[in-house]
């Protein structure tokens, strides 16, 4: 009888660790999952006002923007662009351009 006890101890701790590697293996996954799902549809102000500087660019080639439209266009982007890595680049301890703590 004492064997019997003793494999079913063992069957049942192999089930226990397989059921935690099992939901361990998906809460990696969804981790995972929701990574890929950041970085394949960043936030809005990562993305801008809707436009690339390639698209701004073909825009003003194409005659669509004036002179004075696309440089201001081009302008905004660069004022973004430099938010979004303030934003995002300087962490919450972090002061000025060359993010050295203080």
């Amino acid at each position: 009888m004492d064997e019997v006890g003793d494999l079913a101890n063992n069957v049942i701790g192999i089930f226990e660790w397989g059921a935690a590697l099992v939901v361990a293996v998906i809460i990696g996954w969804m981790v995972i999952r929701a990574i890929r799902k950041r970085v394949a549809n960043p936030p809005v102000e990562m993305t801008g006002f809707g436009f690339s500087l390639k698209q701004i660019e073909a825009m003003y080639q194409s005659g669509e923007l004036t002179e004075e439209e696309y440089k201001a266009l081009k302008r905004r982007k660069a004022e973004q662009a430099a938010r979004v890595a303030e934003k995002f680049l300087a962490g919450p301890n972090r002061k000025g351009p060359n993010f050295r703590k203080k």
